[in-house]
Formats: C-alpha cells, sequence, structure tokens
C-alpha cells in the first residue's frame, strides 16, 4: 500500500506541473490544479503517517478531511464547462464539509498530542462523523455532475470533457462503495479488521492515482486535438484555394455574401463586444453555444465565406487585443510582459502564441516591440524638431 500511496503522490505531482507550466489558468484548469494539490497532499500525508506514527489506531483508522474535496471540486468543474459566466464564489458553500472535517481533524490531533495518546472514543467519535461526511459529500456531487453533463452533453461539452467528468466521478464513487464494502465485511467478518481496513484504503488510493492519470491524459490530449483541428482547418482553406477559380470564387463569395451578410455580423459583433476571443478555451462548440449560431453555419462562414479557419480567425482577435495593450503600456510608460498580456488576450500558451503572433503580423513579438518603441522615439523627435 505504501508503494501505492508515494506513487500516487509523486503522480499528483507530476500532473500539477505539466497544469501548472504548459496551460494557461483558466477556471477549470485551476480546478484541476486544487484537485490535484489535495490528492498529492492527502497521499504525501499518509505516507508519513504510515511510516513515522507508531500508533497502530492513527495509521489505519483516522480520517483524513482532505477527501471532502474531491466531489466538489469535480462539481465546479462540469459547471464551469456547462454553464456561462460560472462564479466559483457562488458556490462557496460546497467547501463547509471539507472545513468542518478539517477542524476536527486538527482538534482531535492537538488532543491527542497533549495528551500524548489516543482516546478510543475521541476517535471512534471523529471517523463515524467524517465518514458520515465524506460519503454523504463524495457521493451527492459526483452523481450531481454525471446528471449534469448527461443534461447537457451535446449542447455544450465536448468528447474529451465529458469523458473526464465521467470517469473521475466514477472513481470517487467507486471510492465510496469501498465503504459500504468494507462495513458490510466488517459486520461479517470482524477478526479480520485490519486486512479489511487496508485492503479498502489500497483499493481508495490506487483510484486516486487513475484519476492523477486521467488528468494528465486529458491535457496531453486536448493539446494534440488543438494541434489536429489547427492542421485540418489549414489543409481545408488550402483545399478550397486549390480547387476555386477566380470567375468561380467571386461566383460563391455573392451566393455567401447574400446568405451569411447578417448572420456574420451578428457573431462577428458578438465576438467583439462580448471579448469571447479572451476565453483562452474558447472553441467551435463553445462559440455556437455563446452565440446560439449553429457551429456548421460558423464553419461554414468561416472557410468559405471568409477564408480562414477557425483558430486564425479567433486569434487575430487576441493578437489585435495584446497590440492595444502593449501601445497603451508604451504610452503610459508601464512596464511590459509579454507572456501576461498573452494570457490575458486569450492565449493558452506561450509557444501557440509565438507562433501565430509571427504567423499574422510576420514580426515576433521582440521586434514588434522594438518597432514600435522605434517608432514613438522617432514622432517624440519630429515633434521636438
Amino acid at each position: 500500500m505504501q508503494y501505492i500511496v508515494i506513487l500516487g503522490a509523486f503522480q499528483a505531482l507530476v500532473a500539477l506541473w505539466l497544469l501548472q507550466f504548459k496551460e494557461r489558468k483558466s477556471i477549470s484548469n485551476y480546478l484541476f490544479i486544487c484537485l490535484l494539490s489535495a490528492i498529492a497532499v492527502h497521499l504525501t500525508i499518509k505516507f508519513v503517517i504510515f511510516n513515522f506514527i507508531p500508533d497502530e489506531s492513527i495509521r489505519h483508522q483516522m480520517n483524513t478531511f482532505i477527501g471532502a474535496s474531491y466531489g466538489p471540486l469535480i462539481y465546479l468543474y462540469t459547471l464551469s464547462k456547462t454553464r456561462k459566466e460560472f462564479s466559483i464564489v457562488g458556490k462557496w458553500y460546497t467547501f463547509i464539509p471539507f472545513f468542518i472535517l478539517m477542524i476536527g481533524y486538527l482538534t482531535v490531533s492537538c488532543v491527542f498530542f497533549v495528551l500524548n495518546h489516543v482516546d478510543q472514543k475521541l476517535l471512534d467519535l471523529y471517523n463515524d462523523f467524517s465518514l458520515i461526511v465524506l460519503f454523504i459529500v463524495n457521493l451527492y456531487y459526483p452523481l450531481r455532475s454525471l446528471f449534469i453533463i448527461n443534461t447537457v452533453k451535446l449542447k455544450a461539452l465536448e468528447k474529451p470533457e465529458y469523458d473526464i467528468v465521467t470517469r473521475i466521478s466514477y472513481c470517487i464513487l467507486f471510492m465510496e462503495l469501498g465503504v459500504i464494502a468494507s462495513k458490510a465485511l466488517l459486520t461479517l467478518y470482524p477478526e479480520e479488521n485490519q486486512l479489511i481496513n487496508i485492503s479498502i484504503r489500497t483499493i481508495a488510493y490506487f483510484l486516486l492515482l487513475v484519476i492523477c492519470l486521467l488528468i494528465v491524459r486529458k491535457s496531453l490530449k486536448t493539446e494534440i486535438n488543438e494541434i489536429a483541428e489547427n492542421e485540418s482547418d489549414n489543409d481545408f482553406k488550402v483545399a478550397v484555394n486549390q480547387n476555386h477559380n477566380e470567375g468561380e470564387l467571386s461566383l460563391n463569395t455573392i451566393d455567401y455574401e447574400v446568405k451569411f451578410s447578417e448572420l456574420w455580423q451578428k457573431m462577428d459583433q458578438s465576438v467583439k463586444q462580448k471579448q469571447l476571443f479572451r476565453d483562452c478555451e474558447l472553441n467551435l462548440d463553445q462559440l455556437a453555444l455563446k452565440t446560439e449560431i449553429n457551429k456548421y453555419q460558423i464553419s461554414e462562414m468561416l472557410n468559405g465565406y471568409k477564408h480562414k479557419p477557425f483558430y486564425r480567425y479567433i486569434n487575430e482577435y487576441r493578437i489585435e487585443y495584446f497590440k492595444n495593450m502593449v501601445e497603451k503600456a508604451i504610452k503610459n510608460n508601464e512596464s511590459i510582459n509579454f507572456l501576461s498580456f498573452a494570457y490575458e488576450a486569450g492565449f493558452k500558451s506561450k509557444s501557440s502564441f509565438n507562433r501565430y503572433f509571427k504567423e499574422i503580423i510576420g514580426k515576433t513579438p521582440s521586434e514588434y516591440y522594438k518597432s514600435l518603441i522605434n517608432e514613438t522615439k522617432k514622432q517624440s523627435f519630429e515633434i521636438s524638431a
């Protein structure tokens, strides 16, 4: 069991590193960072207890409070993916059980430290109470998450998001089924108390390790899908240019103008006014949801009417937003952080920002900045002259 604990803690730290340094910090990523941090702390505490706490009752019986955050975190992640203008602040109450158990855990630990021995009655009272709270929390919120995503699956969630919410929810539910199984086994075989507790805890720690692997897999898959989608959009654009001569293109432009003129203005105005492009996780499905326009119409408008792939269209607005921030900072003589500005504009990573900036502007961000500085100095010189 100790090997699973330390492996799970290490896996959680690796996954945490991937989210911390490889992706933009959106609400959903912050929630996964919190979940991975909770798992890492949980398993690290258990490893320390198993190796350095001599009392057998503490090592194998005392529940930790961190598990009370797993259900609420996957629930909040689900809401962040399915609701517009979602705010974590409005759901603060989901963590009340977590804080109650934390206070109870620390209080009981301090009492044992002061008494210099374990009070079995107090330990049993804490364990019974914490077990009930953990069971309710980690049963209700995963089930609630599954209900939400199955209700809105076709409207708001892509398959990777649907899959990870489903699988993590099932992992948490399986851990709670382990609680029921342990109670049943202890009733039937009370003499095997220690073996049953160790076995059930080992399964729970293994499931936490699986959750970490699921998050890593989703993070890597999202990055791969984004690259593939960009390449697919570019291939489509090349195919359109190769298969249409100027006369056909002119005729199609007229047809598209009649078909999409008003619809394009509606979508484009919404993207600009609501600054939808600043959402780093914006994709075709989410744009369709937020603008209330069919995603196939959006795709046809972009590729056939405007002759540009989805990410090119969105990133043009992001770069324009970035340029405005840089120009404003130079004008106000403020400090400039390219990466911070890029994240604020909606880019998800440094590499994608640099790639699209060079492709669209024709210069690297540093070259663009230097050209602005030189132009500002030239204008100041001309004015003074």
